[in-house]
C-alpha cells in the first residue's frame, strides 16, 4: 500500500483503522463516477484520460488506507492495457485480462449503468416504505425543498467531497497547527463523537463534520469514521442531486 507524502503521513496508519470496500462500490462504479464527473459520453470514453483519473483515485484510496479489493487492481491493469493498445496495438498480451478491448468495456459500463439505475429506483421505493427520512426538516434547510430529488451519496461522491473539504481546510488553516503533537485519536473515538454530534441535529452538511483546526490525520480518521457509521447503517449520506451538496443524516431507530 503506497504511503502518504511525508508531510501528511499519519503515524501507524494500520493501527488507526482499515475500511473494507466490499460493502461499498466496485471498479465499474468508480469508472462511471469519473465518466459522469468529467461529462464524458460512456460510448465515447477518452481512455488515456480516464485511465489517469482512475489511477489517481486508486492512489487516493490507498493513501486513506482503504482495503482496496483486487477487482480495482484488475480494472487498473485493464485500463493500462487499453491505453497501451491505443498507442501500440500489438505491444501487450490480452489473454490474462477480463476485458479485451474498448468495445467490451463500453458494453459492460452501459449494462452496469442500466442495472445500477434500476437498483437505485428499487432502493428508493424500499427506503420510502421504511420511512427512513420520515422526520421533517426545518423549512429553511437547503435540502428541505429538494427532498423529492434525494439520492444516496456513493463512496466516490464522499471521496470527492473529502478532497474538496481537505483542500479548503488546507487553504484556510494554519500550517503551524500541524506541528503540534497531539494524542492520536482512533476511528472508534471519532465515531462516538460524530454520533453525539448527530444527536444534536438530524442532518449535517458533510464538510461541517471536519474541524478547520484538525490535523491531516484527524481529517482522515473523521472520514473513515463516517464510512464505518454508514456501513453500520447508523447514518446515511445523501445528496440533493448528482454531484450536489452531501448531507449526513441520522437514521431513525
Amino acid at each position: 500500500m503506497q504511503a502518504l507524502p511525508m508531510d501528511s503521513q499519519p503515524q501507524s496508519t494500520d493501527s488507526i483503522y482499515s475500511i473494507k470496500l466490499d460493502i461499498f462500490e466496485g471498479p465499474l462504479d468508480l469508472l462511471l463516477h469519473l465518466i459522469q464527473k468529467d461529462e464524458m459520453d460512456v460510448r465515447d470514453i477518452r481512455i488515456a484520460e480516464i485511465t489517469e483519473r482512475y489511477l489517481e483515485w486508486l492512489n487516493l484510496m490507498e493513501q486513506l488506507d482503504l482495503d482496496v479489493a483486487s477487482e480495482f487492481l484488475v480494472m487498473a491493469a485493464t485500463l493500462l492495457y487499453l491505453k497501451s493498445q491505443s498507442i501500440l496495438p500489438s505491444a501487450t498480451d490480452q489473454d490474462a485480462l477480463p476485458i479485451k478491448n474498448r468495445e467490451e468495456l463500453v458494453k459492460q459500463l452501459l449494462d452496469y449503468k442500466q442495472f445500477k439505475e434500476a437498483s437505485q429506483v428499487l432502493d428508493r421505493y424500499a427506503e420510502e416504505h421504511e420511512q427512513v427520512f420520515g422526520r421533517s426538516v426545518d423549512s429553511g434547510d437547503e435540502l428541505g425543498d429538494l427532498r423529492e430529488f434525494e439520492i444516496k451519496a456513493t463512496l466516490f461522491d464522499l471521496l470527492s467531497a473529502f478532497q474538496r473539504t481537505t483542500e479548503r481546510l488546507q487553504f484556510d488553516g494554519d500550517d503551524a497547527y500541524e506541528e503540534i503533537n497531539e494524542e492520536q485519536i482512533t476511528v472508534e473515538e471519532k465515531m462516538e463523537f460524530l454520533e453525539r454530534r448527530m444527536k444534536e441535529s438530524e442532518q449535517v452538511p458533510f464538510e461541517d463534520l471536519f474541524s478547520r483546526y484538525a490535523t491531516k490525520v484527524e481529517q482522515i480518521v473523521t472520514f473513515l469514521a463516517i464510512l464505518e457509521l454508514i456501513r453500520l447503517r447508523r447514518i446515511i449520506a445523501i445528496q440533493s442531486g448528482q454531484f450536489g451538496q452531501i448531507y449526513i443524516v441520522r437514521r431513525e431507530g
